[in-house]
């Protein structure tokens, strides 16, 4: 169902298409009704179809359950666990906390879901991931919303543009320059135009050269002087300190945000539960690592 083509799940599993169709015959027999329906080049499930999916995720969410909760009865925490997370923190925030909680539990197995708030809130919902962590916050009221961190928006210039000796800038000047901003639907373009919007500016009528939604990319942009940008601090802490670019805050706009857990109210996971315990133990620890970023 996900890959919408026999081939394609084919490829996933490592099996040859007439298996995959072999399978999904056996089980249309089996229940005596038709689950998929191919569209020209493409195989999309019946109502019938949509449902087996859905227990069947049900099942093997409990599978991991149940091996997670016997492994620790029996006094070791390993199993698989799926974290969700926006572009900012899995590329500048993740890796040291990963790192270190696999020093803890070197068992545990990790695969991490990257997305913009969006997409990563709705990796839990579709189960591709077990809990997440974003930029920004979720409204879905199937989730528990932890505050963990915080976050800083500020523009960031080429280090010779004259914005950068000066250090802010008014909102009104904004109009002034070309921008390169993330896509529509990241929670730091969110945050940018709702807070213009907030001062009375219309974020429309911005001169925007150019959307991408990799940060590195944004920032080689800035660095060539093609357009100036709006990012996290954590993205260009490094950056900032060699020189090769220059912060800028906006007088009077309010770019803070949450950096928050985001977890499942029902969820009952042991791995992702000590993760998140891990994760509000060494708050202060991780909040300080923007200052050690090399």
């Amino acid at each position: 169902m996900e890959k919408k083509s026999f081939s394609h799940a084919a490829q996933e599993l490592h099996l040859t298409q007439p298996a995959v169709t072999t399978q999904i015959r056996n089980l249309e027999k089996y229940y005596g009704i038709k689950l998929l329906q191919r569209d020209n080049k493409t195989v999309v499930p019946t109502p019938a179809g949509i449902k087996l999916y859905h227990y069947a995720q049900q099942i093997i969410a409990l599978y991991h359950q149940a091996r997670a909760e016997l492994e620790t009865l029996g006094g070791i925490l390993r199993g698989h666990l799926r974290i969700g997370a926006t572009y900012t923190i899995a590329e500048y925030i993740l890796p040291q906390v990963v790192g270190f909680f696999k020093n803890e539990l070197p068992q545990a197995e990790i695969a991490i879901f990257l997305g913009n708030r969006d997409e990563v809130c709705r990796s839990i919902l579709e189960d591709e991931s077990d809990i997440a962590i974003i930029a920004g916050d979720c409204q879905n009221r199937n989730f528990v919303c932890d505050h963990w961190l915080t976050d800083n928006l500020v523009i960031i210039v080429n280090s010779d543009h004259p914005w950068a000796e000066r250090g802010s800038i008014t909102p009104a000047e904004v109009y002034e320059e070309r921008f390169i901003l993330r896509e529509v639907g990241s929670s730091s373009r969110q945050l940018w135009e709702s807070a213009l919007r907030e001062a009375g500016f219309d974020p429309e009528k911005l001169d925007v050269f150019l959307e991408l939604n990799s940060h590195e990319a944004i920032k080689k942009w800035v660095e060539l002087n093609f357009g100036v940008a709006v990012l996290s601090e954590w993205v260009v802490a490094r950056e900032v300190r060699l020189k090769t670019l220059a912060k800028v805050n906006i007088q009077g706009l309010c770019l803070n945000r949450n950096i928050n857990l985001i977890h499942p109210r029902d969820l009952r996971h042991p791995l992702a539960e000590q993760f998140l315990r891990f994760c509000r133990t060494n708050k202060k620890r991780f909040g300080s690592m923007i200052n050690e970023i090399d």
